[in-house]
Formats: structure tokens, C-alpha cells, sequence
């Protein structure tokens, strides 16, 4: 399971070589590769000042607090996938090994490689890895996905449970698996795409791979994002851009109604225990409009991309954390937000030419 994790651009992350905090005057010097700006990263949160920059190859500490990466965490391998742990902190990195075995390297939060290893597991052609910690008594597992098949394997390789997930619907003219999260036994969640005449819809399923049932999680059809959170619950996050015609088989959300942006299910039953909704209002024009949803942690972050106003909300709560926030450009990318001095952490870019810089924001 990927914990406090978004997906970005990476040229936004590397197109520069020194990064700043208003305020604060901080160069890096940082011996970055191309990889870098062209494939897309992702973010996870190690602590209040720390979170982790994953590239293809290799990895980055980022101190959000000083505004700077910090250490390169090389395994020069192609990674399949990254946790963060805590007690004690750790930053586990699987990757594709030599003889296309999967790998684990180790870090601490300082960036220094303190083991690896390899499983006797072969890397998959079509499809991903998860790797799954220890917990209540059971020993690491490796979630191997190649194409339909899912296979839950141990560290020595042997497989524990399998689970075909071709899905047939008649609604479509073909299913396919875009995106799934596992943390634990005995319930995966499964991101489809179903294609149908000018038109592709996504929705997601919660299986019990003991009893092999399934639920249909609720929801508008348009794209979304899943992740595991620690407790064991779904999170589902959503973005959209209103576009001035839509064709009316595609499914689209309705600019005068609350869009539900955030949700937080149970994954025994599906239901949903935190709804997080807000009214994005469509601009006419050329104006964008709608809304940039992202998770980091246990903090959503949403904004409403015609005004530039954005709040933040607990994942579990549905209260918000802070409303109709200010001071951001366009898009940012959240990368942490620290509950003790109640500011929030942003990747901010202004033009296509200017270098990136972490902004920080304290919350009003």
C-alpha cells in the first residue's frame, strides 16, 4: 500500500536545481538525472518535516520544513514500489532486481541503506507490486499483480492466495484494470476503466479475496484515485475540469449540485464513513474551472480551480482543518501539512520558465 501519496509532474518536482521557501534562502545543489523530468513521481510523507520523492530509478528525501532535498536514495534499479514505516521510521523501496527478481532496500529517515534483499519472485509483465508490511503475527507478503491474476506471495516466494479480477460487464465493450491498493488480508480494492461508444468510465470495487464477493463502491463514473490508509480504511479522491461541451453518454458531474471530491469507506462494508463535498461553480470562457483534489497523509488538500481558494480536511473528520485559503497559484502540488504549527506545504511553480519553489503557508 502507498501511503500519503500523489502523483505529479516530475518536471515540476526537478526542473531546477535549487528550490526556496519565502523567507528562507536555500540552495541544494542535487546530481538529479533526466528520468526525472520525464516520468511522473510520487510524494509520501515521512514526518511533519520530511516527505520522500519517488523517480523511476531512484529516490529523494525532501525536507519540506528547510525547503531542500536533502539525500538521494539510489538503488539504480527500476522501483515497483515505496512505503514509508514508523517506529521506527523507515522507507521501504521495492524494485526490479537482476534476473527480473523483486528486490527490497531498506532506508532510515536519514537516507542510508541499512539492508536488502531479494525474492524468489519474478517481476511482472503487465501489472504491479505491492509490498505488504508485517502485522498481528503474520509475516511480510508481496502482492504481485500480472494482468487479471493477483497473487499474494511470501518473502520466499511461495503463493498464499490467488484471485482472478477479469471483470464482465455487457454495459461495456471491454473492462480493464487500471489501479489497486492492498494492505492487508482479506480485501483488495480494484480500479476498472470500462470502455464503452465515446466513452470510458471508472469505478472501483472492494473484493474479499476469503469469499471471493465483491462490492461496487458508489460514486460518479469519472476518474479517481484509491489508497489503503493505515487504519485499514479506503480513501477515494477525485478531479475534474468542467469542459464547455460534454457529450451526453459521458459521465460528468452537475456544476450546480455539491461534488463529493473525498470519501472514506469501510472496506468490510463498503460504506461510506467520511463524505467531504463542496460547489464548484463552472466559468464560462476560457476560464478553468472545477476542482484539484489531493491526499497526503491523513489531509486532503481541494481547491476550486476558477477561484484559487482552497481548504484543507482530516481525512477521518468532516470538519475542515482550514476554508477558503488563499496564496496559491494555480494547481499546486501538496506535499505535507504539519498539524503542531498549522502550516501547509506546497511544490508552486508561477511559469513554465521559472524554477519551482516549496511554499509554505500558514493557515489562517
Amino acid at each position: 500500500m502507498k501511503l500519503n501519496i500523489i502523483k505529479i509532474t516530475a518536471a515540476l518536482v526537478f526542473a531546477a536545481s535549487s528550490i526556496v521557501i519565502p523567507n528562507v534562502s536555500l540552495a541544494t545543489s542535487n546530481n538529479l538525472t533526466t528520468e526525472f523530468t520525464e516520468h511522473s513521481t510520487s510524494v509520501l510523507q515521512i514526518n511533519t518535516n520530511k516527505s520522500v520523492v519517488e523517480g523511476t530509478t531512484m529516490a529523494q528525501l525532501l525536507d519540506i520544513r528547510q525547503g531542500k532535498l536533502s539525500k538521494v536514495l539510489s538503488p539504480n534499479q527500476k522501483i515497483l514500489d515505496m512505503h514509508v514505516m514508523n517506529n521506527p521510521t523507515k522507507v521501504v523501496i521495492l524494485t526490479a532486481g537482476s534476473h527480473k527478481r523483486i528486490e527490497k532496500h531498506v532506508y532510515n529517515e536519514d537516507g542510508d541503506e541499512i539492508s536488502k534483499s531479494e525474492y524468489k519472485i519474478t517481476v511482472p509483465e503487465q501489472g504491479k507490486v505491492e509490498w505488504v508490511a508485517p502485522a498481528k503475527g503474520v509475516n511480510e507478503r508481496i502482492m504481485v499483480q500480472n494482468g487479471d491474476l493477483f497473487t499474494l506471495c511470501t518473502s520466499s516466494g511461495n503463493p498464499v492466495v490467488k484471485y482472478n479480477a477479469q471483470l464482465k460487464d455487457s454495459t461495456y465493450e471491454h473492462v480493464n484494470i487500471v489501479d489497486w491498493d492492498f494492505s492487508a488480508y482479506p480485501y483488495i480494492a480494484i480500479k476498472y476503466a470500462g470502455q464503452r461508444t465515446m466513452a470510458e468510465d471508472y469505478f472501483i470495487r472492494i473484493v474479499n479475496l476469503y469469499s471471493k464477493t465483491s462490492i461496487k463502491v458508489p460514486g460518479l463514473n469519472i476518474d479517481k484515485q484509491l489508497r489503503i490508509d493505515k487504519q485499514g480504511l479506503l480513501n477515494i479522491w477525485n478531479s475534474y475540469t468542467y469542459e464547455e461541451i460534454t457529450p451526453a453518454n459521458v459521465a460528468h458531474p452537475d456544476p450546480t449540485q455539491k461534488q463529493k471530491f473525498h470519501v472514506l469507506y469501510s472496506m468490510s462494508t463498503g460504506k461510506a464513513l467520511t463524505e467531504h463535498q463542496l460547489l464548484f461553480k463552472q466559468a464560462s470562457g476560457q476560464e478553468a474551472s472545477g476542482w484539484n483534489t489531493q491526499i497526503v497523509g491523513d489531509t486532503v488538500f481541494v481547491q476550486d480551480l476558477s477561484t484559487g481558494l482552497w481548504s484543507l480536511y482530516p481525512t477521518g473528520k468532516s470538519e475542515s482543518i482550514a476554508s477558503e485559503q488563499t496564496g496559491l497559484e494555480e494547481n499546486p502540488t501538496f506535499v505535507g501539512y504539519n498539524p503542531h504549527s498549522k502550516a501547509a506545504y506546497f511544490l508552486e511553480t508561477v511559469n513554465s520558465s521559472s524554477p519551482p519553489t516549496i511554499k509554505k503557508v500558514t493557515l489562517k
